[in-house]
């Protein structure tokens, strides 16, 4: 009768604590991996993690915990930390990695941990932006897109002419030339006079 995958999930200790039992029933490093694979499945423990604590446990360890190591522990990536980087980048788009770790006091490899793997936040165009649309945004830009569709159907392919925007409608009724504007700041003078 052949045996199949049981359980699907389980821990590190666990496991451990199987391959110490079948070592005190004096069974081989090699067996045990084949049965902790017939068992918990293929992704389990490499055949020489398995040897490798069948030895610890014949050098006579008896805890199956990690032992602590030295160094500083992990505390950078706490929920607090996450909800305060959170909060940070909803405030200034544009923030920095370097100016999240500076402001929590953490280095710039956990700030970028926490921003990319934890909050999966993405730069585009210099701002951080979620990589996953929230559905109130799926739902503002299916409405739109409707919209648009909408008045494409009356107004048929002179649709995408009778979009105007603002600069083209400043251009146009106070013929403004794009040669006069020479910078960026003379563009929010310019709005900030006519609009």
């Amino acid at each position: 009768m052949e045996r199949r995958c049981v359980l699907n999930s389980w821990s590190k200790e666990e496991v451990r604590a199987v391959i110490r039992y079948e070592w005190a029933r004096g069974v081989s490093g090699t067996e045990i991996h084949k049965r902790l694979v017939e068992v918990y499945g293929p992704g389990v423990m490499s055949k020489q993690m398995v040897r490798r604590w069948y030895r610890t446990f014949s050098d006579g360890r008896q805890q199956m915990e990690d032992i602590p190591r030295a160094g500083r522990t992990r505390m950078a990536t706490t929920d607090a930390n996450v909800g305060k980087v959170d909060d940070m980048i909803r405030a200034n788009r544009r923030i920095t990695i370097d100016e999240v770790a500076e402001e929590l006091g953490i280095s710039h490899e956990r700030a970028q941990n926490i921003i990319h793997d934890i909050l999966r936040y993405r730069k585009v165009s210099a701002r951080w932006v979620p990589r996953q649309l929230t559905s109130t945004h799926q739902e503002q830009r299916m409405a739109v897109s409707l919209e648009r569709l909408v008045r494409y159907h009356e107004d048929g392919n002179d649709f995408p002419f009778r979009i105007v925007t603002g600069m083209k409608l400043l251009f146009a009724s106070e013929e403004i030339s794009k040669a006069d504007i020479s910078s960026e700041a003379d563009v929010g003078a310019i709005m900030s006079v006519y609009c």
